[in-house]
Order: structure tokens, then C-alpha cells, then sequence
């Protein structure tokens, strides 16, 4: 079977293909002509492996936007969009065709359709995700025409899939039911883990930092963005929803240094999202910056060596009900160490949804629960490592490769 995964976002597509290789299909990723720019620009296969020339066969570049521009034509450089003759050109050849973002509609405009769509926005992109519900509803007038327009080619190429897969169980499976989408209760194989990675090598950016890291009694590693100050473009309750909280995790890393009296811990952030200031300034109102190490914005190639040499992986915290972790999770997971997160289900609603147990995480709801967990892990070194172990395992039964192999099985059926 010859498969396409068209765009990167996340650089899912590209783990994804990893995966069916390894399962020996015929995969190929094909890259969007605006996969790189910009807030995407970090997005790109090299910072996802150490072993670049072994997979630069099977990828592909695309003259073909993957935004707005390849359905509405991009009137700032006077340019049409592509003609159907033009899209099935590049984009025919395949026996299956597997994509998120605006994919379904772009597809549709050739008469084409996506046997696999997957979601990678909470609320599903170009539909019912949380900012085109606010561009919908208080947007200029211009631009609630456009994206009314975007949106509805959008339902239509989902439409024409032939699965739709999420294990977001908030507001993405509440858009599909709106539009009248049934879906399969399936997550993503994004985080690819089945290759050998290189040494840390922190040093490369300050040889303190690497003596800092080294000589913590407990490394916690947080690499999410800092999103979390209220942005009054939403209500506050739909920011309740959006934000992740940060400021929890802050506050519960320093209540553990003061009650553990430990000088030696380090929370590692990345120095990503809008609310990077404010968080250090947190840092430094609550007298932690000693014990905070900042790094830049990373791939996660880069992250995963990270997470190899930390103790706690950390992802995200929501009281958002249904609401389960993001890549940060799965990457921790993927690493084997313990994750700290909000679990939005009870053990029983997880199993009863998915059909299996839910991962071994920390979960966190609250500033309190973040500190309980962090002094537990650091008093009992044993029970952290059988966690990360388990963590480990059920990443690879239950997303990884064994979660490939049930997507293969779709698309054979």
C-alpha cells in the first residue's frame, strides 16, 4: 500500500510515517509549500531525528500551500488558487491519503478525500476550535465571511473521509457531533521513540548549565508553552479552558522546595509561549529563580534527550473535562519517565472510552496536587522509576507502534 501523509504539523506526519515504514508499508510524507513558515518554521523533519538520510526518500515537497491561500487564492500576491488539474497532479499516486488541518477541504477542491482525517487542533481546525468560535461570533465582518466560507468546505471534505480519529473527548468530540461526524475513538502515533538518540550534550550551550543539571537532586522538565496570563479576547471562562496553567506548576515547585528544604532541584523550562515573561517574573516574586533553569525553544529531538536525563516529565493542567494531553504528554510518555498532568476522566470513564487502562500519570488539578506528587517522587526514588517504566510501557501497546499497527488495520479494511 502506497500512503500519503500530507503536511507536518507537529512533525506528526512524519513519526507517522516512521511507523508504517517500520511496519513495512509504503509511506511518504509530503510536505506542504508552507510547512516552514513561521510559527511552523520549527516543524520540520530534521528536528525530529538523528538519522535525517535514512528517511529523506520517502519525503516530498509540494508547490501546494496548506492554509487558506490553496482554497481562496492569495489576493496580496495576486495568485489564484490552484486549479483541481494542478492539485491532482502532485497529490495523485497513492493508495490512502492521511491528513489533518484544512487537508479535507484542499482534497475535496480536486474531487479527491482523506481515508484517514485526524484532528490536531482541540475543537478541530477550521471548524469549531476555540478561536474561530470567538473569529466566528465577534470577528470583523470580512473575516467571519472568509472563515464561514473555510469552514464549510471544511465540513465537507471531513465528510467525504472515510474515518475520522480523535481520543480528545471535550470540545473536538463535541464539534464533530454538531456536524454530524461519527469518529473513532483512536489517538495519534505522533512521537516517534524507536531510534537511538546522541549523548546529551548541554554543555554546547553553557558548561554551567550542564554542571546545574547534573548535580540536581530532582529534575522536573517542563517544555509546554507558558500560556496562562487571561487573554480578554475570551471570556474568562473560555480561557479557563485554553489556558495551561503554568502557574500552578510554578507555585507547586516552590511549596516543594520549602517543604522538602531541598537548594538542589531544577525545573527546566522552555522558553516558549506568551506568557514566558510572566512566568519568570513568577519565578522571581516567589524567590525560585535559583532553582529554574530556562533553555530556548528546542526540537524535540532534543526535548527527548532531555527527558532521558529528567526525572518528571511534565505536560499540561486543565480542569476541562474529556480534555486529554497534547504532544508534551505523549512525548514524556514516549520517554518513559513519569508524566504531570491534569487526567480530565476518572479510571473508569477512560477505560470505558478507549477500551484500556489509562497511563500511570501524576494527576495534577491544582498548585497543591503538583506539590503532593513532587515530594512523593522525590522521597520515593523506587516507586518514580517503576512509574517511568510503566509510562513506557503502555506508550508502546497503547499509542507508538502498537497504536500504528490499528491504523494500518483501518486502512486495510
Amino acid at each position: 500500500m502506497k500512503i500519503a501523509l500530507l503536511g507536518n504539523m507537529n512533525n506528526n506526519n512524519f513519526s507517522i510515517m516512521r511507523y508504517f515504514r517500520d511496519l513495512g508499508t509504503d509511506a511518504h510524507l509530503l510536505r506542504w509549500r508552507d510547512d516552514e513558515i513561521g510559527s511552523n518554521s520549527h516543524f520540520i523533519p530534521e528536528n525530529d531525528t538523528w538519522n535525517l538520510d535514512k528517511w529523506k526518500p520517502y519525503i516530498h515537497k509540494l508547490p501546494i500551500d496548506g492554509s487558506i491561500y490553496s482554497l481562496i487564492g492569495h489576493p496580496k500576491k495576486l495568485r489564484l488558487p490552484p486549479t483541481k488539474k494542478f492539485l491532482k497532479k502532485y497529490l495523485g499516486g497513492y493508495d490512502a491519503y492521511i491528513g489533518s488541518g484544512l487537508t479535507p477541504s484542499i482534497l475535496d477542491s480536486c474531487g479527491m478525500f482523506l481515508d484517514i482525517f485526524y484532528p490536531y487542533s482541540t475543537g478541530v481546525e477550521g471548524v469549531g476550535d476555540r478561536r474561530i468560535r470567538v473569529l466566528l461570533r465577534d470577528g470583523p465582518l470580512i473575516k467571519r465571511l472568509i472563515f464561514k466560507y473555510i469552514r464549510q468546505k471544511q465540513i465537507v471534505g471531513i465528510r467525504r473521509a472515510r474515518f475520522c480519529l480523535t481520543a480528545e473527548m471535550s470540545l473536538t468530540k463535541q464539534t464533530f457531533e454538531e456536524i454530524g461526524i461519527d469518529f473513532i475513538k483512536l489517538a495519534t502515533p505522533m512521537v516517534y521513540n524507536r531510534e537511538t538518540m546522541e549523548d546529551l550534550k548541554l554543555n554546547e550551550r553553557s558548561a554551567d548549565y550542564a554542571k546545574r543539571f547534573e548535580d540536581s537532586d530532582l529534575k522536573v522538565f517542563s517544555h509546554g508553552s507558558h500560556t496562562w496570563v487571561w487573554d480578554n479576547t475570551f471570556t474568562k471562562e473560555e480561557w479557563e479552558e485554553i489556558s495551561k496553567h503554568n502557574e500552578w506548576l510554578i507555585h507547586g515547585f516552590s511549596n516543594f522546595l520549602k517543604k522538602v528544604k531541598d537548594n538542589r532541584s531544577l525545573l527546566i523550562f522552555a522558553e516558549y509561549g506568551v506568557d514566558v515573561d510572566a512566568s519568570k517574573k513568577l519565578c522571581v516574586d516567589l524567590g525560585i529563580e535559583k532553582n529554574v533553569m530556562w533553555l530556548t525553544k528546542m526540537s524535540r529531538k532534543h526535548i527527548m534527550q532531555l527527558l532521558k536525563h529528567s526525572d518528571i516529565g511534565v505536560g499540561e493542567f486543565s480542569n476541562e473535562h474529556g480534555l486529554i494531553w497534547g504532544g508534551t504528554g505523549w512525548e514524556v510518555l514516549a520517554s518513559g519517565k513519569p508524566l504531570l498532568q491534569s487526567l480530565n476522566f476518572t479510571n473508569e470513564e477512560y477505560k470505558r472510552t478507549f477500551g484500556h487502562e489509562p497511563p500511570p500519570i501524576l494527576d495534577a488539578k491544582s498548585h497543591e496536587n503538583i506539590t503532593a506528587h513532587l515530594i512523593d517522587m522525590y522521597r520515593n526514588r523506587d516507586k518514580m522509576r517503576v512509574i517511568g517504566e510503566k509510562s513506557g510501557e503502555w506508550f508502546d501497546k497503547y499509542n507508538g507502534i502498537g497504536l500504528a499497527k490499528k491504523w494500518l488495520e483501518l486502512l486495510s479494511s
